[in-house]
């Protein structure tokens, strides 16, 4: 009986538990996502106000949801997988932006370099 109890109210605390570890999971990679976007469109915009030859070296992080990557126009876009569909989550430059930008889970090193009237991005 005391077992019975026990186990009917452990249950709905796990799924609780389970489900906010999730959520905050999610938030978590938005929010790398976001940071990751916005610093190469920082970089970016610093590099095409100084113009040819500067060039940043950057550390970025994608998180594990990433399931596409985009640089396209003045705009850097990562879609990431959360509460069961696709965000966009992107950071908009001064600068018209080339290049790419990985979509797996790690730690990258990005080279942002100005060549005139666009920037490009490339993986390192």
């Amino acid at each position: 009986m005391i077992f019975a109890l026990a186990v009917a109210f452990a249950i709905p605390v796990w799924i609780y538990a389970s489900s906010f570890q999730q959520s905050a999971g999610e938030e978590l990679s938005l929010s790398y996502s976001k940071n990751a976007a916005e610093q190469i469109a920082s970089a970016a915009d610093l590099v095409y106000t100084q113009g040819p030859p500067a060039k940043v070296r950057l550390s970025i992080y994608i998180p594990a949801g990433v399931k596409e990557t985009n640089v396209t126009g003045k705009s850097i876009v990562l879609k990431v997988w959360s509460a069961g569909n696709t965000s966009d989550v992107f950071s908009t430059s001064t600068a018209n932006l080339s290049g790419e930008i990985p979509s797996s889970e790690g730690m990258y090193w990005i080279s942002v370099e100005s060549k005139g009237d666009y920037v490009q991005i490339t993986r390192e």
